[in-house]
């Protein structure tokens, strides 16, 4: 039996993590000295309420090694004998890999294997799933393993900030290239290359930035006639839901995936953040 673990910031759906019984293990989200598990003691809503009126900006924490220890634990005690693919976000991003890792070598007589996605949101999500529906449909563990290595290069992602204070706050830009962006009211356009966020663009307007948005995903997947498609936005959901209406009528994909982007990436994309992403399978 093979059982599927990843963190929060996969940012699934929770009828894709029933349907396919992934274990979820929380990243945290702390407002001074209040901690909370993301989906499980705050939801986005409320982390976005906060976030805006707080006084000084939350921070995130990954899951520590005895998390990781606790739920592969609990997932071998009811799946005696199971081997456990460990599926997260981006190490060059957070320190959950790492602490996955580290809770995998505290139980030597098991098989723990952890995987590195190179990104965040529902681009890794692709990956949890993917793993999830070849393991109920039988595949080995090393079959899924090569099939998410092959996957490293078929997923993008790209993502638009409503506001560029939230990069500015948490210190991922210059308090100059801060000043003149918001002068400007420009609006970025956020990609991840080799597990880190870059910058691919900036456009004048919002409206402008979507539109960007949306012609990058007709392009990107041009030509290919499965895909799988995920729009993500944080508290922004008429905004995405009319670009997922509009992606969805041209390209019509295999796959289809909407969810808010939890506390993780949102800390620093902020309310307002949209995001699409689509996987191009073989």
């Amino acid at each position: 039996m093979i059982r599927i673990v990843s963190d929060t910031n996969c940012s699934l759906p929770q009828e894709v993590v029933d349907e396919y019984d992934i274990t979820l293990v929380p990243l945290y989200a702390l407002f001074g000295h209040e901690v909370f598990r993301d989906r499980y003691d705050i939801t986005n809503e409320e982390f976005y309420r906060r976030m805006v009126t707080a006084k000084r900006l939350p921070t995130t924490s990954q899951p520590s090694v005895g998390d990781f220890e606790k739920v592969y634990r609990e997932v071998l005690a009811e799946n005696p004998g199971a081997t456990i693919l460990s599926i997260h976000l981006s190490a060059e991003l957070s320190g959950t890999l790492d602490s996955a890792r580290q809770a995998a070598a505290l139980l030597p007589d098991t098989d723990i294997r952890t995987f590195d996605t190179r990104t965040v949101s529902l681009a890794q999500g692709f990956f949890v799933r993917e793993a999830a529906r070849m393991a109920r449909e039988g595949a080995s563990a090393d079959e899924i393993m090569k099939h998410l290595e092959g996957m490293l290069e078929r997923v993008e992602i790209y993502f638009v900030l409503d506001t560029l204070d939230y990069l500015a706050k948490g210190g991922r830009i210059g308090r100059a290239a801060h000043m003149v962006g918001t002068l400007l009211d420009l609006k970025p356009i956020l990609t991840i290359r080799d597990g880190v966020i870059e910058a691919y663009s900036r456009q004048r307007t919002h409206r402008r930035a979507i539109t960007a948005l949306r012609e990058l995903a007709l392009k990107g997947v041009a030509g290919h006639e499965r895909v799988h498609l995920g729009v993500v936005h944080a508290v922004a959901p008429k905004t995405a839901q009319t670009l997922a209406d509009e992606l969805r009528e041209k390209i019509q994909p295999e796959v289809f995936m909407m969810s808010e982007i939890g506390p993780g990436l949102g800390v620093h994309a902020g309310p307002g953040a949209v995001g699409v992403m689509w996987y191009l399978p073989a």
